[in-house]
């Protein structure tokens, strides 16, 4: 679900405080992405579900959970297609996984205490 080795290396280079620092601010930059997404796709609006998916998709990435990151890249992808099929799909799943990724995520860090 998350990458633990991409988060120890940055954990590494940048200490542990500022990641989980950078963390935070993921939880809550996501949440507020993941709304506008799901207003995106009830209003079928693809040039902003691209922008939102691909922007999550990137900061997913940067905070190791790559599973959430791949959905998101499917999600801009289909959405650059008008795949509605395709989309409905992954985005009925995605709030759980944010959910469970953001867990994980958690468990990484509380390790550290």
């Amino acid at each position: 679900m998350i990458d633990t080795a991409h988060l120890d290396t940055l954990t590494q280079l940048l200490g542990r405080d500022t990641i989980n620092q950078i963390r935070l601010e993921y939880i809550e930059d996501s949440h507020d992405k993941l709304a506008q997404l799901l207003q995106a796709w009830n209003t079928k609006n693809y040039s902003e579900l691209r922008q939102i998916s691909h922007s999550l998709k990137s900061a997913s990435s940067n905070m190791a959970m790559l599973v959430f990151a791949k959905q998101c890249q499917q999600i801009e992808q289909s959405a650059l297609q008008h795949n509605e099929q395709g989309l409905q799909a992954i985005i009925d799943t995605l709030p759980s996984l944010h959910t469970s990724s953001l867990q994980a995520l958690k468990q990484y860090f509380s390790d550290f205490d």
